[in-house]
């Protein structure tokens, strides 16, 4: 069990997504030696190094000095707070201006050194928000409906250190499942997203402030589509709403498809559209999608198909040959909304003096190009569980070294021990407070090899 389990999870995803649990320093006793232990078992692939927590604090502290000369050079008077757990600043004391610094940083991290100074120089121009009009008739010609991932509306509450479940300062809702829509008031150089206050102030439903947003973005989506190939086109925009004309069927449609039509819209300003069956479509919107998601400010990689009620998710079938892409899209998007939250969970946890272990959502891929993702179930440790595809069950007290006392698919382990798992509310992606560990007798029915724990349908 030991040889086959520690090949299984010679991770090659884990490491070009820069997962796999690092314990932060702030962490309890019993939560550090439960990711030790986590750590343990997701080793990250020969070869593959990332900075130390430390090194990764330092760098992000840095850049946000820089930040702060920026916005002081650009004369910012008012008072400047550094959140570093939340990674943003506070403009003013009161009721100021919120700078959200990590999508900047990814920006700095992915330009050379000439261009660094662009990036603080758009830092500088969000002291200036635009003031929100007191009438609904003076905001209305500015709204415009905004495309996110649903995990940014989701954890807008976490980062602005709020508890799971309370009233978002966004307003927004679902859109197929895993996006999300919300309402922006579009200024000259930036955006400002808009939460019940101003609707309620307006006088005006969600409903109805998004159906103007919509057709002031359809008034600004004019220009025809950019075609990749017959069948498949991307969006010409630029503008930060690409994403958003998902919601505009006669945009859509100006894509004449074979079958469904079929969207992604792995960045903010990429609408990819092709259709369900049109294999080499698929295959190109998957390789445009795959550079997509790793530049900064993506929003999500798995597809949608437009259905007779609107939006829905959508996966090639296995024997399309877009199918491994789709299926690296898709783990590589949960992956990394669950560790976005694994963070924002422990930052909160740590603030409440909650000792919590949140255990990590970790993708794995064999050299046979077979795909799972897993979690790691701790005896003895209170912890909130993902919905991984599989579960390694481990024992701390039989030490580091020790192999894991149980494996089985989540469906297995729902339908066996599902009584050990109550849903944590508010929270998505979603996630499972575990109550104990399974018995030795169920242990026993999941004394698996994880080799055959894969999909038999996958490739």
């Amino acid at each position: 069990m030991r040889k086959t389990t520690r090949r299984l999870v010679g991770l090659t995803l884990v490491g070009a997504l820069g997962l796999g649990g690092c314990a932060g320093p702030g962490l309890r006793a019993s939560t550090r030696q439960a990711r030790a232990t986590e750590t343990q078992l997701a080793e990250h692939a020969e070869g593959q190094e990332e900075a130390s927590p430390e090194q990764q604090l330092a760098e992000r502290d840095a850049f946000a000095r820089q930040a702060i000369e920026a916005l002081r050079a650009s004369g910012e008077t008012r008072p400047i707070h550094y959140d570093a757990d939340g990674f943003l600043l506070r403009l003013g004391d009161k009721d100021g201006t919120t700078v959200f610094l990590a999508n900047f940083f990814d920006e700095y991290l992915a330009l050379p050194p000439e261009q660094h100074g662009g990036v603080f120089a758009r830092i500088a121009r969000v002291r200036a928000m635009p003031e929100m009009p007191e009438t609904l008739a003076e905001a209305r010609p500015n709204l415009l409906p905004v495309v996110r991932s649903r995990t940014f509306f989701e954890q807008v509450p976490l980062v602005m250190k709020s508890t799971p479940g309370k009233a978002t300062p966004v307003a927004w809702k679902p859109l197929g499942g895993f996006l999300g829509v919300g309402l922006a008031f579009d200024g000259p150089d930036t955006m400002r997203y808009l939460g019940p206050g101003e609707l309620t102030r307006w006088g005006v439903s969600f409903e109805q402030a998004l159906g103007m947003a919509v057709e002031n973005l359809r008034s600004r989506s004019t220009e025809p589509l950019e075609q990749l190939a017959p069948g498949t086109c991307k969006s010409p925009w630029q503008d930060s709403y690409a994403a958003s004309r998902m919601l505009l069927d006669e945009v859509v449609r100006r894509c004449p498809v074979k079958g469904t039509p079929v969207v992604l819209v792995p960045h903010r300003d990429l609408l990819l559209i092709t259709g369900s069956e049109d294999e080499d479509g698929l295959n190109q919107l998957a390789t445009q999608a795959l550079r997509a998601v790793m530049a900064p400010r993506a929003l999500d990689g798995r597809a949608m198909r437009l259905g007779s009620e609107g939006w829905v998710p959508y996966m090639p079938e296995r024997l399309n040959n877009a199918w491994a892409d789709f299926r690296k899209l898709e783990l590589f998007t949960r992956a990394r909304d669950y560790d976005e939250q694994t963070q924002q969970l422990e930052k909160l946890y740590e603030e409440k003096g909650v000792d919590l272990f949140v255990a990590a959502y970790t993708p794995y891929q064999d050299e046979r190009g077979r795909s799972l993702s897993y979690a790691v179930w701790l005896k003895g440790v209170d912890t909130i569980l993902p919905r991984a595809e599989v579960i390694f069950f481990m024992d701390p007290a039989l030490g580091p070294e020790a192999p894991p006392v149980g494996i089985a698919r989540w469906e297995e382990v729902s339908r066996v021990a599902g009584q050990l798992l109550a849903p944590v509310e508010g929270l998505y992606p979603e996630r499972y407070r575990v109550k104990g560990f399974p018995t030795e007798e169920q242990l026993a029915r999941w004394q698996n090899d994880p080799g055959d724990l894969f999909d038999e349908g996958g490739p």
